[in-house]
């Protein structure tokens, strides 16, 4: 399979290398971070396929580093020649840790020419890409022992276990999804008393009437990300002579980097909790634009459990984990979206209505059940996060392991998504869930879906992993003498991609099995005669895609563009509830 080549140092130049801290002095601070962020915002906004050196180039040198950028670009030709078809100098992770060098380095005073500074930078940036060069090799070969059966899965998994969500992203749908979520989280807490101190604490912490009072404020910031129509630089300036200026200067420093902050450099969770830099009094710079916009929703689960921890023991949630991951994002918000989609079109149930309906005996109820005919859904949810050190990038057995105890089973031996699936799957065919045992089981098609709660998770290569976990267990029941040829591969379906289609489900334009189907015919598609190496290659990097890219190509062949619009409609005027004229 050919694949890109990110390029250090050493393929460019024979001098020696010096530490990044190097190539940064006698560049002003403000200066190194408006050049940085200027990258950052090209590689957010620019779609990775469209990218190569030269575009590359393009956002570092200007007509006065003409000679140098030749001087690049011919180096750059010997390695083409050397049968590396797609080049590319910048990569978001390495970009983003020159970002957290530019911010904590100390203000350097102004001795470089603008041609000296774009060489500088270009110079650390190479520099930065060598360790994550080596990291992905290191992964490469662990991926290949450890994942012997399924070489695909192992090379892509590896080549993106540590950055996938900042380099593979559509930023409005991202904005858009994340704004949607958002305002669903707010109405979750409102309409519960016990929320009540929770949300109070959290609107004393940044100034706010209500809750979409602090929305207004802050699309004061994801607007320009929305409507950017230029890659680049994304800054917000708050006009020194509104009445405001210091509200408002106080509302957005609550999302910026604080003065001799540490940064973390191998998953940017500094970057993720505070995603703005003012550069100068209210002018604010957007790091990484993607950051900001996941800040809308998934920053949301640490500020409440930051104000969480400062109220009083008496009104503080013990387990706010629990709320947000089970009472939210399962219990609300998923089965929000799975009602729209199946309700009225078959027997639809959600766990919590199997829970208070029927008793199981203490065995673990499916997390959304649906049957049509004879097509059956069984749905398991899992809102989970990796540990931030196993997906940093420097072990890869690491991060397969801490995947199979979310996926699999624990460290206990008790039994995660892959398994219980598996145990549902059982406990359907001998008929033993009783609020549906009209069917027979060897006519029973059965779609067990892993729902997931982050992006993260739409890895190409991942499904195939934990479907192969699935099997293991299938292989269990079919020696019981279950009937298991109608059971289906587990498919992975993250909770946005269930936002962003469920009106299209749910209007009959798609159908949720029918595409399911689709998708399995996707990764099986079969070699033709007189097939190309190009169309072979292409085929079989299919097999191992994500459900998500899979329905966003299917969808917008048939003029569906994945932004729920009905839903957006309606909460737009709640954000501009008690707005002033």
């Amino acid at each position: 399979m050919t694949r890109g080549l990110l390029v250090d140092f050493t393929y460019l130049f024979s001098e020696p290398i010096l530490p990044v801290e190097e190539y940064l002095s006698g560049i002003s601070r403000l200066r190194r971070l408006q050049c940085v962020s200027h990258l950052l915002g090209y590689l957010s906004q620019v779609p990775a396929p469209t990218r190569n050196h030269i575009s590359d180039m393009q956002q570092f040198f200007g007509a006065h580093n003409q000679r140098f950028a030749d001087e690049v670009f011919d180096r750059a030709k010997v390695l083409q020649k050397q049968g590396h078809s797609r080049l590319s100098f910048l990569h978001p992770k390495t970009v983003l840790q020159l970002y957290n060098y530019c911010f904590e380095l100390p203000d350097d005073p102004d001795t470089k020419s603008e041609a000296e500074l774009e060489q500088s930078l270009f110079k650390a940036c190479l520099v930065l890409n060598g360790p994550y060069i080596a990291e992905q090799d290191q992964a490469s070969a662990a991926a290949k022992v450890l994942l012997p059966t399924q070489p695909l899965a192992a090379m892509t998994l590896a080549l993106t276990f540590s950055d996938f969500e900042l380099v593979n992203l559509r930023l409005l749908h991202v904005a858009v999804l994340q704004l949607i979520k958002s305002v669903r989280l707010f109405e979750f807490l409102e309409a519960e008393a016990r929320f009540a101190p929770l949300l109070q604490g959290f609107l004393q912490r940044f100034g706010c009437r209500d809750w979409p009072e602090y929305f207004r404020r802050l699309s004061g910031v994801t607007k320009p990300v929305m409507q950017a129509n230029n890659p680049g630089r994304i800054s917000v300036e708050i006009p020194d002579t509104q009445p405001d200026f210091e509200t408002d200067r106080a509302f957005l420093r609550h999302f910026a980097l604080r003065e001799g902050q540490i940064l973390d450099k191998a998953d940017f969770t500094s970057l993720r909790a505070t995603p703005l830099v003012e550069e100068t009094p209210g002018t604010f710079v957007l790091a990484y634009p993607v950051l900001v916009v996941e800040a809308m929703h998934k920053g949301l689960f640490f500020q409440f459990n930051s104000v969480n921890r400062s109220l009083p023991k008496s009104q503080r949630e013990s387990d706010w984990r629990s709320v947000y991951c089970d009472l939210f994002s399962e219990q609300y918000l998923m089965y929000l979206l799975l009602d729209a989609i199946f309700q009225g079109r078959g027997l639809a149930l959600s766990g919590r209505a199997i829970f208070e309906g029927w008793q199981l005996k203490g065995q673990s109820e499916p997390d959304y059940y649906f049957r049509h005919d004879n097509r059956a859904v069984l749905f398991e949810s899992k809102d989970v996060w990796v540990n931030k050190v196993a997906k940093a990038g420097h072990d890869f057995a690491t991060y397969l392991n801490e995947v199979k105890k979310k996926f699999y089973e624990d460290d206990k031996g008790h039994p995660k998504a892959a398994r219980q699936l598996a145990n549902n799957v059982k406990r359907l065919l001998c008929q033993k869930l009783p609020f549906d045992t009209s069917f027979d089981p060897a006519e029973l098609i059965i779609y067990p879906v892993l729902v997931v709660h982050d992006r993260l998770y739409n890895q190409p290569g991942l499904n195939v992993v934990v479907n192969d976990w699935f099997q293991e267990e299938l292989a269990k029941l079919e020696q019981q003498g279950l009937p298991v040829h109608n059971v289906r591969p587990l498919i992975i379906v993250d909770v946005d991609t269930l936002l962003a289609y469920h009106e299209d489900f749910r209007d009959g334009r798609m159908v949720f099995e029918d595409v399911l189907e689709e998708y399995l015919a996707y990764l099986q598609a079969p070699a033709w005669t007189g097939i190309s190496e190009a169309e072979d290659e292409q085929r079989q990097m299919q097999s191992i895609h994500p459900f998500a890219l899979f329905l966003e190509n299917y969808a917008e062949k048939r003029d569906m563009l994945g932004i729920p619009k009905e839903m957006l409609y309606q909460v737009l005027p709640i954000i501009n509830r008690g707005a002033k004229d």
